[in-house]
């Protein structure tokens, strides 16, 4: 699931820009997600971001003609602190459904940033090869992934990061790169026009594959782990608050994926 592989983002002032622990309380952001041109569905982020923490999460789910042949839905969030390089997590939840057959995650640290799955249905060994426990040292959650590199960029500028990823399922690392400073023009999909930082971003698999007997699903996670461009684009969506994903760029088997802030409120 990381269809739910996103990316993120761009664009500051020439001065340094504040760190996201001086940022506003709370932001909600809607995107709409467009396949081949087409809207199919609506995201819904929210994103706490303070002296004594953070919060943010995801919500996505299908409707319409696509969710007749196609139900899903998922809901993912994460908390925990910004202390260091990377921010420390202490509760990650990815709950959600794929044709009524439910998906839950909860993954939680203990004090010095281990984690642990206390919740899965189904357990990951029914279809995935086990992550070795020495490999999820020192890991982050994938929305936690998501505020290291927005606080890589309100702290530095940039988004030179690789943040390794542990989800409950697999083992992965998100490796983000800084493509330039660009300027997104007006438009009617997006609420957001003005300069960004546009961030590369590529996901490298370590551990946590589907067995052999999920061949199905290896032959299409090996299609999804091809080299295919990702660019994330960061800016502050509002005056004064801290940097958030305004636009996301991909390709893929069903044409060109765009995401666009669709709306925010803080």
């Amino acid at each position: 699931h990381l269809a739910v592989d996103v990316g993120l983002r761009n664009a500051l002032l020439a001065c340094a820009p504040p760190a996201l622990a001086a940022a506003p309380d709370s932001l909600a952001l809607t995107y709409a997600v467009h396949v081949g041109g087409v809207h199919v569905l609506d995201a819904d982020a929210e994103m706490a971001l303070g002296d004594d923490g953070y919060r943010a999460g995801l919500r996505m789910e299908t409707g319409g003609f696509l969710g007749r042949v196609a139900q899903w839905k998922t809901d993912v969030r994460a908390q925990g602190n910004l202390s260091g390089p990377l921010p420390r997590p202490h509760r990650f939840t990815a709950h959600g459904s794929w044709r009524d057959q439910p998906r839950l995650t909860t993954v939680d640290y203990t004090p010095d940033g281990v984690p642990t799955l206390t919740l899965a249905d189904p357990e990951p060994e029914k279809d995935r090869e086990p992550v070795p426990a020495d490999l999820r040292l020192g890991t982050v959650d994938p929305v936690s992934a998501i505020v290291a590199v927005l606080d890589q960029v309100a702290r530095q500028g940039n988004c030179d990061i690789t943040v390794p990823v542990y989800d409950g399922r697999q083992r992965y690392d998100l490796i983000f790169a800084t493509q330039g400073e660009t300027r997104l023009e007006a438009s009617d999909l997006s609420v957001y026009a003005g300069p960004a930082t546009a961030c590369s971003v590529r996901y490298k698999p370590l551990a946590g594959r589907w067995k052999e007997n999920r061949q199905r699903d290896r032959d299409r996670e090996g299609a999804k782990r091809k080299d295919v461009p990702v660019t994330l684009y960061i800016a502050p969506a509002v005056e004064g608050g801290p940097p958030v994903p305004v636009r996301l760029e991909m390709d893929s088997m069903l044409g060109a994926v765009k995401v666009h802030l669709a709306a925010v409120k803080s």
